[in-house]
C-alpha cells in the first residue's frame, strides 16, 4: 500500500509540474483574444462571472477538460489546442 502512494504521489508531482511549465510556455495576447471571443460574453471581461459562474479562481487542470468537454450550460471547444487553452489559462490567471 505504502509504495503504490509513493508512486501515485510522483505521478501527481509530475503532472503538476507539467501544467505550470504549460503555463510558462503561453501566449497572455492571444490568450485574450480567445477569452474575449469566446468566454467573455458568459463569463465576464473580468471572469468573475455574468450570465456563466465565476472562472477568476478555476483551477487549471479544470480548465483543459471544461473546455474541451463542456460542462452543464458551457459548450465544449474541441477546436481549442492545448496551446489555446494554456494561453487562456495565462490570461485569465493575470486578471
Amino acid at each position: 500500500f505504502e509504495e503504490s502512494m509513493k508512486i501515485i504521489l510522483l505521478i501527481t508531482m509530475t503532472f503538476l509540474f507539467a501544467c505550470d511549465e504549460k503555463l510558462d510556455d503561453g501566449d497572455i495576447t492571444i490568450g485574450k483574444d480567445l477569452y474575449t471571443a469566446d468566454c467573455a460574453s458568459c463569463h465576464g471581461a473580468d471572469a468573475t462571472g455574468a450570465s456563466g459562474p465565476s472562472i477568476i479562481d478555476e483551477d487549471a487542470d479544470e480548465f483543459f477538460e471544461v473546455i474541451q468537454e463542456g460542462e452543464g450550460d458551457m459548450p465544449a471547444f474541441p477546436d481549442y489546442t492545448d496551446q489555446d487553452i494554456t494561453d487562456v489559462i495565462l490570461y485569465i490567471k493575470s486578471l
